[in-house]
């Protein structure tokens, strides 16, 4: 029995928490209006302002996302930096 309630009580488990991460989403983009435009502008501009610091950052590379916490909403952005020829190795 606990074969198959590992099996098939822990893929219920993962999609409740990922339901839940979606609603919690859901509520937040309502909160704040943001219209996928407005994100794509917020991108850009994020992206022209870094470049000032970090030549790498490529705008259709970052990723931001408006997450729901206990006290307060936090913008999270994911911004990659590409790598010059002498940093790999």
């Amino acid at each position: 029995m606990g074969f198959f309630q590992n099996l098939f009580g822990g893929r219920r488990d993962r999609s409740a928490s990922v339901a839940k991460q979606r609603l919690m989403m859901v509520l937040v983009d309502d909160r704040y209006k943001l219209t996928p435009e407005a994100l794509e502008q917020m991108k850009l501009e994020m992206a022209e302002v870094l470049a000032r610091y970090l030549p790498a950052v490529d705008a259709e590379q970052i990723e931001v996302t408006i997450l729901r916490g206990e006290a307060n909403d936090y913008l999270k952005a994911d911004i990659p930096l590409k790598r010059g020829r002498s940093d790999e190795g």
